[in-house]
């Protein structure tokens, strides 16, 4: 069975998209324009001068300062200590090493990490059986209050999925008791 040729499509004739650098006039600022930055005092200002507070020289306040402060004893000086290597080498057959951490770090990420297992698989086990059992006590409750409230506004409450079920298979019993001739 001959194969059909190949469908020629034609070549695209849209162009590449391109972009236009945004261009920027800057919009001028002039002296008189901006109030705060006017040098001429209004003639209101140059009537009422506040008056400043006479505040404490420098020194004073360095000297009460350091009145107020305990001594502090010299910083001893620094002795460098050499970190204990927490890696050790284990030989494998064939002249290989392999780097392996110290036992007591490896006992503690075994022990933390059984720890962190046992206590979320707990919690979570925990929190989804309290959230079952709030479930089955505020269910009945909550469509009560839902009732309740429906039937204040003057609604009558939509029927769920199971209740339309019902109803429609009573129905269909009815029919089929017409069409037997009970």
């Amino acid at each position: 069975m001959p194969l059909p040729s190949a469908v020629q499509f034609p070549t695209p004739t849209i162009a590449a998209p391109t972009f236009a650098t945004p261009e920027w006039e800057p919009v001028p600022i002039y002296r008189d324009d901006v109030p705060a930055l006017d040098p001429k005092p209004k003639p209101e200002e140059e009537k009422t001068e506040p008056k400043t507070p006479e505040l404490p020289r420098v020194k004073d306040v360095l000297d009460t300062v350091q009145q107020m402060t305990t001594p502090v004893p010299p910083i001893p000086p620094y002795t460098p200590v050499e970190p204990e290597s927490q890696i050790e080498t284990v030989e494998l057959p064939g002249g290989f090493e392999l780097p392996v951490p110290k036992q007591e770090i490896m006992v503690t990420a075994v022990a933390t990490a059984g720890a962190a297992a046992v206590a979320s698989v707990g919690a979570t086990l925990a929190a989804s059986r309290i959230f079952n059992q709030l479930v089955k006590v505020l269910k009945p409750v909550i469509k009560i209050a839902l009732k309740k409230l429906a039937k204040l506004q003057g609604k009558k409450p939509a029927p769920t999925w199971a209740r339309k079920q019902w109803e429609s298979r009573r129905h269909k019993s009815r029919r089929r008791g017409l069409m037997d001739g009970s």
